[in-house]
């Protein structure tokens, strides 16, 4: 008996390391997929997925590979919230990376558990000498890394499942799907989302089976269970995304839901009303009764692409209803700037200022949550930030790509000065967000009518005008407007120094409250600094 609760217990920790494992993973390969995804990259996978059908083969072969359809939708989720590919292009892709899935079933003597070690130990090597290495090998080794502890996790997650068969209690939970066909369903699904595997189950299935513990009638509804099982495994894993990404999640879920709108009904005629249909036509097969058993795990994935072959836009429709586009979404997704732009590098640089004007626009409602005047922000500051800093990221890799056609020395001037301002404008986005955190913070540790709290809040107000200024400044190109800019934003450090020593002198504070009201006289100063440098790379004849 105690041997048994070790087993269970052994069984239990590995599930849920597995399972950390695979958030460390995804975590990872998203965060260094997006730093990694340079235009080059970009252009390449929009290539590759440039229709339905490479997207689909994109797809197929990803599910062949990785063997785990949570694996490849969170991959496509990291790709598809980098802007590397678009989301209607990943529904293919999911189609088919289910119809790759079926692969391990059918081949179940593949064991992906040695080449994520060699993966692992590959990373491991690069990372040990990876300080010689470009900053784009870099990210690339950690992409992999991150893809390493993904897949490690799931050899964890499958490997408990497969224990889990084992057990004595597994055992008689299966043999009692044999009583009913619903319990089966019902078996096959509770099982596939504990162990987030539908061909886990389905290997395990055959194995019983194999043995005589379950017949094929009910091994077919144990598979088909298994199927929802999955795609609601899928679901809770990405329960707490937002937008484009829960959209591909609930795709999932829905695309393993709508097999079981053709294949449920077809099974209820023929075990109810004894008429021979899928059940009698796999079962004829001149196979063992593992390989009939996989063919239906197979069938379930063709019946999955075929329904939503035609449910895909009203299924895309209602998706986007339920999980729209977060704000962070719609902000990241350029409005000027284009893959092929480059072509005509005149029109590329004034789509770019086009775009930078509209970064330069959302600046001043970073700091609407922190405003006096107004109770409660018109936007959220850090969903703002993280959308208009990946729009600034694309800009600069739209740059580079740029700089590297031939152009004329004009265009060029105007090119490389895009390029100053483009990093001037990412610094500024990182400091006024940055501010406005620690005007925040001012407030939780201030009491109110303070003048600490006073103090931070002729912050935000003057830098909300400057910010509003530059804006305007940027797309009027007034000299006058331009050169008030800079009156606005000369130098103030004797100034701000003098506010600090005042603060130091008179004792008022506490040291707490002191040292976050000079961090954000700091970020203040710093913003000064950067929007003076891209006011005079505004207008350079009148500087």
């Amino acid at each position: 008996m105690i041997a048994i609760q070790q087993s269970q217990a052994e069984i239990l920790t590995t599930l849920l390391a597995g399972i950390g494992l695979f958030f460390t993973g995804i975590r990872f390969l998203g965060d260094h997929l997006r730093q990694l995804a340079d235009h080059r990259m970009r252009v390449l996978l929009a290539r590759a997925t440039q229709n339905d059908r490479s997207a689909a083969a994109m797809g197929f072969l990803g599910g062949s590979v990785m063997q785990s359809m949570n694996a490849v939708v969170f991959v496509l989720v990291s790709l598809v919230t980098a802007r590397v590919i678009d989301v209607r292009r990943a529904h293919p892709a999911i189609n088919f990376a289910n119809l790759g899935s079926s692969v391990l079933v059918i081949l179940a003597a593949f064991d992906p558990k040695i080449p994520i070690l060699l993966l692992l130990f590959t990373t491991g090597v690069l990372l040990h000498g990876e300080r010689d290495h470009s900053p784009r090998i870099r990210q690339a080794t950690r992409a992999l890394l991150g893809l390493g502890l993904l897949g490690l996790g799931l050899v964890f997650i499958k490997t408990s499942g497969h224990s889990l068969g084992e057990l004595p209690w597994m055992s008689n939970l299966l043999s009692a799907s044999e009583r009913s066909l619903v319990i089966a369903f019902i078996v096959g699904a509770v099982l596939a989302f504990a162990v987030q595997s539908a061909s886990s189950v389905t290997l395990v299935t055959m194995a019983l089976s194999g043995s005589g513990i379950i017949d094929f009638s009910h091994s077919l509804l144990v598979v088909y269970g298994a199927g929802i099982g999955g795609g609601a495994s899928t679901w809770l894993l990405g329960a707490a995304m937002k937008g484009l990404g829960k959209q591909l999640v609930l795709y999932q879920f829905a695309l393993k839901a709508s097999g079981l709108v053709l294949l449920l009904p077809l099974a209820m005629i023929e075990f109810l009303g004894h008429v021979p249909l899928v059940a009698a036509g796999l079962d004829s097969l001149p196979a063992t009764l593992s390989l009939k058993i996989a063919f239906a795990y197979l069938l379930f994935q063709i019946a999955c692409d075929i329904v939503m072959h035609f449910a895909d836009g009203p299924v895309h429709r209602l998706l986007e209803r339920v999980a729209p586009p977060t704000v962070a979404e719609e902000i990241s997704e350029p409005q000027y700037i284009y893959h092929d732009a480059q072509q005509d590098p005149p029109s590329a640089v004034l789509l770019t200022t086009k775009e930078q004007e509209r970064l330069l626009q959302l600046l001043p409602f970073y700091l609407d949550s922190v405003r006096e005047d107004l109770p409660a922000a018109a936007r959220d500051r850090r969903m703002l930030h993280q959308g208009a800093s990946q729009v600034a990221e694309t800009c600069h890799r739209f740059l580079e790509a740029l700089l590297a056609v031939q152009m004329s020395e004009e265009t060029l001037e105007i090119a490389v000065s895009l390029k100053d301002r483009n990093q001037l404008l990412s610094g500024l986005q990182e400091t006024v967000n940055e501010l406005a955190a620690a005007v925040e913070r001012v407030r939780q540790v201030a009491a109110a009518e303070s003048e600490a709290r006073v103090l931070a809040g002729n912050l935000v107000e003057t830098l909300h005008l400057m910010l509003e200024t530059l804006a305007e400044a940027a797309g009027q190109t007034d000299a006058e407007l331009v050169m008030t800019l800079k009156a606005l934003t000369a130098d103030r450090s004797d100034l701000l120094h003098d506010i600090r020593r005042r603060l130091l002198a008179g004792g008022s504070m506490d040291g707490v409250v002191r040292e976050t009201v000079f961090d954000a006289l700091s970020l203040f100063e710093r913003s000064l600094w950067l929007m003076r440098h891209f006011a005079m790379r505004l207008a350079p004849r009148n500087a």
